[in-house]
C-alpha cells in the first residue's frame, strides 16, 4: 500500500509524474467528467450500523444484532466497503458535490484546472487539486512566478471533516495531504466544517476561504519582494554557503564528512549560478531560493520517500532557517 494508495483508489496528474509512481498522467487539464470517472467514480451512501448483543436465549448463548440509534455506516456505493461510522444527524459530503464546490469556488465552473485528484485508504479520505489562475508574481525575479494551488480534502471515515485549503503543496499522496494540513493551518487558510451544512453553504464557505487566502499570498509576496531588494556582495553569498552547510565542531573530523560537505555547498554554488537564480544570486531572495531547492532537489537521500518527506514535511523549518541566515549573511 504505497503512499496509502491501495488497490481500491485510482488518482491522476496532469503532466507530472507523482513521485510514488502510482496513478494516471495526464497529458493535459481533464473536464470534470473525465477527471472524476478516473477518480472518484463513486459516492458516499449510509446504511443502518448493527452491533452484536449477547443474550441468554431458550437453546442457549445466542447473538442478537440491535441497530445503533445515535450512528450510521458510510460505504462506498461501487463496491461496498466500509469506510467509517457517523453520527446519524450527519450527512457525508459526496464526491458529486465536492466537484459541485470545485466548479463554483474557481471561475463560476468555467476553465476549472483540475491538476490532480484521488482517494487514500479504499476511499476513506479523497481529495481534489485546482490550479488557480492568479499567480504569485515576485518583483524582480524572472523566474518568479508561481501558480498556487486550491485543495478540496474529505475524510469519509467519521474521524475528520471536509476541508478547503489554499497551499502551495501539490497533492499526490498521504503525506502530501499531510503537508496541505500544515501550510492552510499555518497561513490561515482552510475552511472546516463537519457533514451538516446544505451544499450551498459549503460553495459560499469555500468562497470565503478562497478569498482569506489570497490575501495570506499577499503577504508572502510581501517578503519575499523585500528579500529580493536585499543584496549581498560574492564574499556575502559564500558565507551564507558555508553558514547554511556548516563544517561539524570538534578536533577530529574525517576525510569522508569533509567531503561530503564539500559536496554539499559545491551543490548550492552550483544552483545559484543555474537558470534558476538567473538575476537573482546576488539577492537575500536569491540565496533561500537555492536552499530549498538543494533541499528538496539535491540533497541525498536514501529513497524517494524519504527526499519527500524532508523536503516538504521539514520545508518551513528549512526556508525559515535559509531566511534568517541569508539575512544575517546580507549584514556581516
Amino acid at each position: 500500500m504505497s503512499a496509502n494508495i491501495t488497490n481500491t483508489d485510482n488518482v491522476f496528474s496532469v503532466r507530472e509524474p507523482m513521485w510514488h509512481g502510482l496513478g494516471e498522467i495526464l497529458s493535459d487539464y481533464p473536464t470534470r467528467e473525465e477527471a472524476q470517472k478516473i477518480a472518484h467514480p463513486w459516492n458516499p451512501v449510509t446504511e443502518p450500523l448493527y452491533r452484536a448483543v449477547p443474550i441468554i436465549g431458550d437453546a442457549g448463548p445466542e447473538t442478537q444484532y440491535v441497530e445503533v440509534e445515535d450512528a450510521k455506516a458510510v460505504i462506498r456505493d461501487d463496491n461496498d466497503a466500509y469506510l467509517g461510522t457517523i453520527s446519524k444527524t450527519l450527512e457525508p459530503v459526496s464526491n458529486d458535490e465536492m466537484y459541485d464546490i470545485a466548479e463554483a469556488v474557481q471561475s463560476g465552473g468555467k476553465d476549472v484546472k483540475f491538476e490532480t485528484g484521488g482517494s487514500l485508504f479504499g476511499g476513506k479520505k479523497v481529495w481534489l487539486l485546482l490550479r488557480l489562475d492568479q499567480p504569485i508574481n515576485v518583483k524582480g525575479d524572472p523566474n518568479g512566478t508561481t501558480l498556487p494551488y486550491f485543495a478540496l480534502q474529505n475524510d469519509m471515515s467519521g474521524s475528520g471533516a471536509f476541508k478547503g485549503q489554499g497551499v502551495n503543496t501539490r497533492i499526490v499522496c498521504s503525506n502530501t495531504s499531510k503537508m496541505a494540513d500544515l501550510d492552510a493551518e499555518q497561513y490561515g487558510t482552510e475552511f472546516t466544517f463537519w457533514h451538516t451544512a446544505n451544499v450551498h453553504d459549503r460553495i459560499e464557505q469555500a468562497k470565503e476561504a478562497l478569498t482569506g487566502w489570497r490575501e495570506s499570498v499577499t503577504g508572502y509576496n510581501r517578503l519575499m519582494e523585500h528579500l529580493i531588494t536585499v543584496k549581498v556582495t560574492k564574499k556575502q553569498r559564500e558565507l551564507f554557503v558555508t553558514e547554511f552547510v556548516p563544517m561539524p565542531v570538534g578536533n577530529v573530523i574525517s576525510d569522508r564528512v569533509v567531503t561530503n560537505i564539500e559536496e554539499a555547498r559545491t551543490a548550492i554554488r552550483n544552483i545559484l549560478a543555474s537558470p534558476t537564480c538567473e538575476g537573482v544570486d546576488l539577492t537575500a531572495y536569491g540565496l533561500v531560493q537555492s536552499a530549498i531547492e538543494y533541499g528538496q532537489h539535491v540533497r541525498r537521500a536514501q529513497s524517494a520517500e524519504s527526499r519527500f518527506k524532508r523536503a516538504y514535511l521539514k520545508r518551513d523549518r528549512l526556508a525559515a532557517d535559509a531566511k534568517e541566515l541569508a539575512l544575517v549573511a546580507a549584514h556581516s
